[in-house]
């Protein structure tokens, strides 16, 4: 999807209103969270906090097996390390 934007104009309050048409594109509703980072250069980014949330998912990648299923792995393999240091087993 190619980069699109408007104008704005900050109020007194430091206030700025996204554009109705960038709001709907971007499913935005009123109360959303939204994560505001200073660029380089004195830019600033704007992204909602669904957006930056699927983005750290998709650093992480994508699992080729259950994360839980390695808890089980690992409380079972350490429960038996137990048994055996403490002699119960």
């Amino acid at each position: 999807m190619a980069a699109s934007g408007g104008k704005a104009r900050l109020d007194e309050r430091g206030r700025v209103v996204l554009p109705a048409d960038l709001r709907r594109r971007l499913e935005m509703q009123p109360g959303d969270e939204l994560v505001i980072t200073e660029e380089p250069g004195g830019s600033v980014r704007l992204q909602s906090r669904r957006s930056a949330a699927h983005a750290l998912l998709g650093l992480a990648g994508r699992l080729e097996h259950s994360a839980v299923d390695d808890l089980r792995t690992d409380r079972r393999r350490d429960t038996a390390t137990d048994a055996v240091e403490t002699g119960s087993a």
